[in-house]
């Protein structure tokens, strides 16, 4: 086993490159002391005066997948790079020339022209990755180049932190990961890449993640073929379906995933979608999850048409959607992330109309207390939330709120329609 690990990062290595950019701004920034990004300029690995201005020099990895010169790496070694620089495996150095970068899965393409063919990566299949297989990593942690750490895959399909770029699909490992090892390949034991490296939870050891090789791949193919990446887009809001929101909705056992939301004038609207929407199949595919559902559609080609499959109030009905590129959500507003709305066994009041305005709602009711072990509270109601409908029928105000929860059925399960932080979502309720 000693021996078949060796071997396999022998073929590797060859084909993990060194990655330095330079990224100058003017000299009274430096002297503010803050970087552009407003960090303190403490921070700063190298700080040099050059040309009447300062630079900031950074390191990464790469990974050479074609013999002409294309490198994959992450799309945040080389962000608002001035000057990429890449150092091969024999020490020769080259300036390199962005393909494409896409900010969503952290994955950048990179050209640089060497003299003859290049040793290539050969890439794996990550979908068929095993918790427990042996992981190793390969980069360039602290500017220590080609250092090699040995580990596990811990998890596939994780979701990171919050604030980092990838989504929630990450190959989860214990092999040692460190700035410096971003782009970097993440090995099987035959020496195949089955990840790029990508971040570590700060607060932990021992707990990093790469981007499985399969998504950059395909990311990789669009970025050479188009400079950027086409994904697929509806315009729905969406959440899990959980067994008290299938019994309120009338589909007790049912699988699938719920639409709260369908922004105006999107494909989905025009498909005919609705919100309380219960969606169970994407043309031939079944809807398992939201984190599917959400592959599905990115990875449909913009102009596809597509048959969904919806129960709505207990019918299953059948809508064709036609998917648009994803950039065009840049052109629909977004309500902003505002002090949200209310629920059922507690206070509520009405919203001002400038915050209503800013929400971009047309009624509702904020909840300004709830009373733990409540069925508000039971539901998921929390102060601050603000309550659209209940049961389908539209709240605009305190008085219509109260006359919808007298007539809620006791004891069965109901529904209601909440915004909170910027996004919508259903609560199940159920009165005593």
């Amino acid at each position: 086993m000693q021996q078949a690990l060796v071997g396999a990062v022998e073929r590797a290595v060859p084909a993990v490159v060194n990655i330095r950019t330079v990224t100058r701004f003017p000299r009274e920034t430096a002297a503010a002391g803050r970087r552009p990004d407003g960090r303190p300029s403490e921070y700063l690995m190298d700080l040099l005066e050059e040309n009447g201005g300062f630079r900031e020099n950074s390191l990464g990895s790469g990974v050479v997948i074609g013999e002409d010169g294309l490198i994959v790496t992450n799309e945040h070694v080389i962000r608002d790079a001035d000057e990429i620089v890449v150092r091969l495996s024999d020490r020769s150095e080259y300036r390199a020339k962005v393909v494409g970068a896409d900010v969503r899965t952290d994955v950048a393409v990179l050209r640089i022209q060497p003299p003859g063919k290049l040793p290539v990566a050969t890439l794996g299949d990550s979908s068929r990755l095993k918790v427990g297989e042996f992981a190793i990593a390969v980069g360039n942690p602290f500017g220590l180049e080609s250092t090699v750490t040995l580990g596990v895959v811990s998890a596939t399909g994780r979701s990171a932190e919050p604030d980092l770029e990838g989504g929630d699909d990450f190959i989860q490992t214990d092999a040692s990961i460190n700035p410096g090892n971003s782009g970097g390949p993440l090995l099987n034991a035959r020496g195949e890449v089955v990840g790029i490296n990508t971040a570590v939870v700060s607060a932990g050891q021992g707990i990093g993640f790469a981007i499985p090789i399969n998504t950059v791949r395909t990311v990789e193919q669009d970025l050479v073929a188009h400079g950027t990446v086409r994904r697929g887009w509806l315009g729905l809001g969406i959440q899990a379906l959980l067994p008290e929101l299938a019994d309120a909705f009338g589909a007790k056992g049912e699988k699938g995933i719920l639409v709260n939301r369908v922004v105006s004038g999107s494909p989905a609207e025009r498909g005919g979608i609705r919100m309380g929407d219960i969606l169970v199949a994407w043309g031939k595919d079944r809807v398992t999850g939201v984190k599917e559902f959400r592959k599905l559609v990115a990875g449909t080609p913009p102009g596809k048409q597509v048959t969904l499959e919806v129960l709505r109030e207990g019918k299953r009905v059948a809508a064709t959607v036609t998917v648009e590129e994803a950039e065009r959500q840049a052109s629909v507003r977004r309500p902003p992330p505002r002090e949200p709305v209310d629920p059922l066994g507690m206070a509520v009041r009405a919203v001002p109309k400038h915050l209503l305005r800013e929400m971009e709602l047309r009624g509702g009711v904020e909840v300004t207390f709830v009373e733990t072990a409540s069925p508000a509270w039971d539901g998921g109601l929390r102060e601050g939330d603000v309550l659209l409908s209940v049961n389908r029928e539209a709240v605009r105000g305190p008085e219509e709120y109260h006359k919808a929860v007298a007539r809620l059925p006791r004891g069965r399960a109901a529904h209601a329609l909440v915004y909170r932080e910027g996004a919508q979502l259903y609560v199940a309720l159920r009165s005593r």
